[in-house]
């Protein structure tokens, strides 16, 4: 079985994506120089509004998840494992952890990229506060 969900998220001039474990994707407006995981804010999603769908086949302890990131012409693909300890349950944020470690804003685990493997290309549109395509695929 493979789900798809397709929303938006908005770049802020504060983003470094300089963090190098997790990358997040916030629903909040406003990032502070200290945000260093954070690449995007203003999702039309978190974990916990995601498709029932999509929840369901990421909570499998064999799923495989691809995020990927669009913004103009420069795609990254950043590729984790679900799990059956995934809560899903933040109205706020999408985290996605080169760990093991879950916590309600976890949505993968076991990455292979964190914020500092984005593209620097991506990292420069997304500071001047452009919309950028995330495109969630999961497969159980």
């Amino acid at each position: 079985m493979r789900v798809k969900e397709v929303f938006h998220a908005w770049g802020h001039r504060n983003v470094k994506a300089m963090h190098r474990t997790t990358l997040e994707i916030t629903r909040e407006e406003h990032l502070t120089p200290r945000g260093d995981c954070i690449i995007a804010v203003k999702s039309e999603r978190s974990v916990s509004n995601l498709s029932p769908e999509v929840k369901q086949a990421i909570k499998c302890d064999g799923a495989k998840a691809t995020l990927t990131l669009r913004l103009l012409d420069v795609e990254e693909v950043i590729s984790g494992r679900g799990s059956e300890r995934l809560s899903l349950t933040s109205p706020l944020s999408i985290v996605c952890r080169k760990s093991d470690y879950v916590c309600p804003r976890t949505l993968m685990i076991r990455c292979d990229k964190a914020a500092i493997d984005v593209n620097r290309e991506l990292v420069e549109y997304l500071r001047r506060g452009l919309r950028l395509q995330v495109i969630l695929e999961v497969e159980v």
